[in-house]
């Protein structure tokens, strides 16, 4: 089977240059073109590995011997080049988060729908053994019916790190905040392994850093059936943290810091509840098991092998456009709900959320928080 040739924009960049290290050694591909902002390292860059450069993204599209692009610039420009590239007849695997806002997940989706041409979203935490334990151990009802489930992900940034990209902390460029940028890998896998909510209420607040958009986000989850969940976000907490807990019938999932451990209850959960009379206060008997799995580094290179692989074999990638823009519904509802002070339900109103990122980069700051009136008002 022949290789699907690669190209990347962006290519000059930390994100870029991880995915040139990812490519290596893949057999499934080759890198064969380059193309970013920066000429002189562009040239450089291509001359160390010995691909050809392109200067504009015109350039590169119009290569017949490209079959699909990497998209490793800053999310904003994700769309556009999503669409160029789309028309000009190339598979697309574009970086998270998808674009910026719902509406334009939507354009990309369905432009790639028309052109039969293939658009995966790089998340590559569903690929960590750890991600594909908890995800197979849900599926083969270890823990029962899931009733309810808490996400936390700290990803510490300091000023200097939004301070050194003009583009970084703000509405006009960014889009959003912790919630789309630092968390939205393991909103992803969050929702990948719990589902999508019906409804969202959420915070979003600038509590530490000097930006426009949020570093700090929280929100409940409602899920259809009556389960809830939690889920924070944040750029501020040291140390950091990435933990899942998942709560079913039958037991507990829980991920800390990547460390995979499954809780089994001796007696399902509402059965106790119901038939337990020691008055004790204590919660049915349980056994764990905690999965030693190494945090494999390089899994870049199995999201690339896995969108080059779905080409050759003519079938869909394991995070499409449509999956991959459900992290970002989820991100929308937050944003939407913390600045307005209402519930919201998924799908986000389109017009609506459009409509508020508009005001977001007019006034170039969060709104003052809603006013929860209390239940004497």
């Amino acid at each position: 089977m022949e290789q699907i040739r690669l190209a990347i924009i962006g290519s000059t960049g930390v994100i870029g240059k991880t995915h040139i290290d990812a490519i290596d050694g893949l057999s499934s591909c080759r890198l064969v073109g380059l193309n970013a902002r920066r000429q002189r390292p562009l040239y450089q860059q291509a001359r160390e590995l010995g691909v050809q450069a392109y200067p504009t993204l015109g350039d590169l599209l119009r290569e017949p011997e490209i079959d699909a692009i990497i998209i490793a610039t800053p999310h904003p420009s994700h769309k556009d080049i999503t669409l160029k590239a789309i028309e000009s007849g190339k598979h697309v695997l574009v970086e998270k988060p998808m674009s910026v806002t719902p509406s334009e997940s939507d354009e990309m989706v369905e432009a790639a729908r028309r052109s039969k041409v293939s658009l995966g979203v790089l998340f590559n935490n569903r690929f960590r053994r750890q991600a594909k334990l908890m995800r197979e151990l849900i599926d083969k009802n270890a823990v029962g019916k899931i009733y309810r489930a808490n996400m936390v992900t700290a990803m510490f940034r300091s000023q200097d790190y939004y301070d050194r990209l003009d583009w970084r902390g703000t509405w006009e460029h960014e889009g959003g905040g912790a919630l789309i940028n630092q968390g939205i890998h393991t909103i992803d896998m969050f929702q990948w392994l719990v589902g999508m909510p019906k409804s969202v209420f959420g915070v979003v607040r600038t509590l530490k850093h000097s930006i426009e958009v949020e570093d700090y986000a929280s929100a409940i989850l409602e899920y259809e059936g009556g389960a809830l969940g939690t889920l924070q976000c944040d750029t501020v907490q040291a140390p950091g943290k990435q933990r899942i807990e998942i709560y079913g019938e039958n037991g507990a999932l829980e991920m800390d810091d990547w460390n995979v451990t499954l809780h089994h209850l001796d007696t399902p959960l509402q059965e106790f509840l119901e038939n337990d009379k020691t008055v004790k206060f204590i919660p049915p008997g349980s056994n764990s098991e905690t999965f030693e799995l190494k945090i494999e580094e390089g899994t870049h290179a199995l999201s690339i092998d896995d969108f080059c692989r779905a080409i050759q074999e003519g079938r869909d990638p394991a995070v499409t456009g449509e999956e991959g823009s459900k992290s970002q519904e989820l991100v929308a509802a937050i944003t939407l709900s913390g600045c307005t002070g209402d519930r919201v339900s998924i799908p986000v109103d389109r017009t609506r959320y459009d409509s508020l990122i508009g005001q977001l980069k007019q006034t170039g700051r969060l709104p003052d928080p809603p006013y929860y009136p209390s239940q004497n008002d």
